[in-house]
């Protein structure tokens, strides 16, 4: 395909992207999209009428159920050394609720929570209240972690200052194992010098969670291809946030990049082999309920399936990150020479590697289809300290980083789309599971229970 149409695409969008417009009506005009609110259907409603907008073809709703979940009661208090003091908590997505009158426990101070932690403190850990960081040990794997070494409950503290507690879900698609909940730094810090000065710390913690089956939704429209329509890309993203806050960065920045791609893409759409699908992935945060539903609606297409491009998470564009297939590195490598990005200060480059398992991208790749991420940076260096937070709103995006991350996806999309022969193979579950042999990637799923797929998808929709 000549370079020259990929140059047509990218100029649309640097002239005429919409992409800023569409954030702030996610981000400000709607705000919350939590799974199972209001905004979660607003959204979900904007978007199905601007890819209709836009020109796609076949836009639809392709709804799925999951385990639905809000916060009732959120408490948290100091018992001892002098009772009294209240402390700011958020009650931790899919976390079991309390008895009514809480679950006391003295504190233990964490660094990481991880298994080796764990066992190494194991005397100290059983039938206390655990506070440990955010990072670098996610909470998804912390809860199954702690309540195995007999904690009563555990606190995740924010690393970063500014007196806000971070949301993320405890499991995925599960009731968590143990009462959870996030205060800020600044409340750690507290109980810290408290522990510190007048001896052991004791706090009740009171939650009060409803979790309830509910039906939430991707949104789908493409562009057919001209020659071969059966073999298909898919880009996509979140649209879903938590309770917490507007998540515009995390994920309006990255949905809205790929909505701007199909807009520029529509223009063009005579000049595309194979179809290109663009899909926002409802209920990503508690458990990327969206992209396996999506997966496993279209089972029997997984092999017509080329590329899998997820966008998670704006800023300035830095990079592609393929996972696991190897093969993709000279071909987005051809692509990358041609991106241009604003004050990046390194080349836009390609990496290939063992995936991460905490976005959208990881239902396709535990099927073998080939996944790339569109990696970001912040432009100001204290915006990534606001993800899942009320604090993550539209003054802390780059505008021009989501017209430079549409781009991206449309030259990927272009270029691939028009290669004469598929660019990787499927993997096999052979191939799959010796690519993450003795990798973190195999302990994490574990304790996400989500390895084999079929194990997943079963767990996720048909059972009770």
């Amino acid at each position: 395909m000549s370079e020259s149409i990929e140059e047509a695409v990218a100029a649309e969008i640097e002239a005429r992207s919409e992409a800023w417009e569409n954030l702030l009506v996610l981000a400000d005009d709607i705000g919350v999209r939590v799974a199972g609110s209001e905004g979660e259907v607003r959204a979900r409603d904007f978007l199905l009428r601007t890819f209709r907008e836009y020109g796609l073809d076949d836009v639809h709703l392709e709804p799925f159920e999951h385990r639905a979940w809000r916060p009732e009661r959120e408490e948290l208090a100091v018992v001892a050394p002098e009772a009294g003091r209240s402390i700011p908590c958020r009650c931790g997505g899919l976390s079991p609720s309390t008895p009514a009158t809480g679950v006391e426990g003295e504190v233990v101070f964490l660094e990481r929570c991880d298994a080796e932690e764990l066992e190494q403190r194991a005397d100290e850990v059983r039938g206390r209240i655990v506070v440990a960081p955010y990072y670098p040990f996610a909470r998804q794997l912390k809860t199954p972690l702690a309540a195995r070494f007999g904690a009563a409950a555990l606190l995740e503290h924010r690393n970063y200052a500014g007196a806000l507690q971070p949301a993320r879900t405890c499991c995925f698609q599960r009731v968590g194992d143990l009462p959870v909940a996030s205060i800020s730094l600044e409340d750690a810090e507290y109980l810290k010098r408290l522990q510190k000065r007048r001896g052991p710390v004791r706090l009740r913690l009171t939650l009060d969670s409803r979790i309830e089956t509910r039906e939430s939704w991707n949104v789908v429209g493409q562009l057919t291809g001209n020659a071969d329509p059966h073999e298909i890309l898919v880009a996509g993203g979140h649209y879903d946030t938590w309770h917490v806050g507007p998540g515009a960065i995390d994920n309006a920045a990255g949905v809205v990049a790929v909505v701007e791609a199909a807009r520029a893409l529509a223009r063009h759409r005579e000049h595309l082999r194979r179809t290109v699908r663009f899909v926002a992935f409802g209920v990503e945060e508690s458990g990327l309920v969206g992209a396996w539903a999506y997966t496993r609606r279209h089972a029997a297409e997984l092999d017509d399936i080329l590329l899998m491009i997820n966008n998670d998470v704006g800023g300035r564009p830095s990079g592609l990150g393929i996972s696991g297939a190897e093969e993709l590195v000279p071909v987005l490598e051809a692509v990358a020479s041609r991106v241009r990005v604003e004050g990046l200060e390194r080349p836009f480059g390609v990496s290939c590697g063992v995936p991460s398992w905490g976005s959208d991208h990881f239902p396709f790749f535990a099927q073998g289809v080939p996944t790339v991420g569109v990696g970001t940076e912040s432009v100001t260096p204290e915006d990534r300290f606001y993800g899942h937070s009320r604090a993550d709103t539209a003054d802390k995006v780059y505008p021009r980083g989501l017209s430079e991350s549409a781009a991206v996806n449309a030259r990927l999309l272009l270029h691939v789309a028009n290669l004469e022969e598929r660019p990787a193979p499927r993997r096999t579950r052979a191939e799959l599971e010796a690519s993450f042999a003795g990798h973190p990637l195999e302990e994490a799923m574990e304790l996400l229970d989500v390895w084999p797929p079929e194990r997943a998808l079963e767990r996720y929709f048909d059972q009770p």
